[in-house]
Formats: C-alpha cells, structure tokens, sequence
C-alpha cells in the first residue's frame, strides 16, 4: 500500500465484496443480481448522460474500478468464474 488511504480503500472493498458473497452464496440468481447491481452501478456512476460535452470527472475512473474490484472478489468468493471486464 502506497498511503493509509489504499490501505482503507482496499478494507472496505474487501469488506463490501465479503458481505456481498456471504449474504448470496447459497443462491445462485442473489449472486447474479448483486454482480448486476454492481456492473449498473459501475455504469451510471457519473450520472451524466452519453452526448455530455463535458468530460467525465477524474473520480469517476477510480470509482468504476472499485466496482470492478468489489465484482472480481465475489465472484471469486462465491468461486464463480471471472467476467470480461465491461467497457
């Protein structure tokens, strides 16, 4: 971890993803809806619309592949195989 903030980032990401896992691993369609959920989020997560003249914020980047992160562990905690990363 380069600063106290990745490291928190990284706790918290962990902690979503876990509880995520947890609260739908007996039941294959709750996982496939939280990994839906998750991949709505990641996609709407500026909330501007496709023909904005204005750039996406730089946070938006970051929060998106938090998103992605939090997916990948719990599909890896429910040991569901690994999606193609969303455009």
């Amino acid at each position: 971890m380069e600063t106290e903030l990745d490291g928190r980032l990284l706790a918290m990401r962990q902690t979503v993803a876990l509880a995520l896992a947890l609260s739908t691993r007996s039941n294959p369609q709750a996982i496939e809806l939280a990994l839906d959920i998750l991949a709505d989020l990641r996609a709407n997560v500026d909330g501007a619309p496709a023909d904005s003249p204005f750039d996406l914020p730089a946070w938006t980047a970051g929060a998106q592949d938090e998103l992605d992160q939090i997916a990948h562990l719990v599909r890896a905690f429910t040991q569901l195989p690994d999606a193609e990363p969303s455009e």
